[in-house]
C-alpha cells in the first residue's frame, strides 16, 4: 500500500484529481451498527484515504488475462 500515495500525487501532477470517495464523502471512515451500538471502522472503497479512483487496468484487483494480482494497484482495484 506504500505506492497508492505516490500514484496519487502523480495523477494530480498530471491534472487529474482523485474524485470523492462515494462510500464514506470523503471522511475514510464508515458508520456501522454493531448491534444497539454505533461504530466506525475504515472504509473498504478508499481504504481510509477519502478518495477512490479506480484503477484503468483491472475491475477486481486481478489481471484480466493471467488472473494475477494486478501490478498497478496492488490487487486494490483502485489507485487510491
Amino acid at each position: 500500500m506504500l505506492t497508492t500515495p505516490a500514484i496519487i500525487d502523480a495523477y494530480e501532477t498530471l491534472g487529474t484529481i482523485a474524485p470523492e470517495c462515494g462510500e464514506c464523502e470523503g471522511a475514510g471512515m464508515v458508520t456501522y451498527f454493531h448491534g444497539p451500538y454505533e461504530r466506525e471502522r475504515e472504509c473498504d472503497r478508499c481504504h481510509g484515504l477519502g478518495r477512490h479512483l479506480p484503477c484503468p487496468h483491472c475491475t477486481d484487483g486481478t489481471q484480466p488475462d493471467t488472473g494475477e494480482t494486478c501490478a498497478t494497484c496492488d490487487g486494490y482495484a483502485s489507485l487510491c
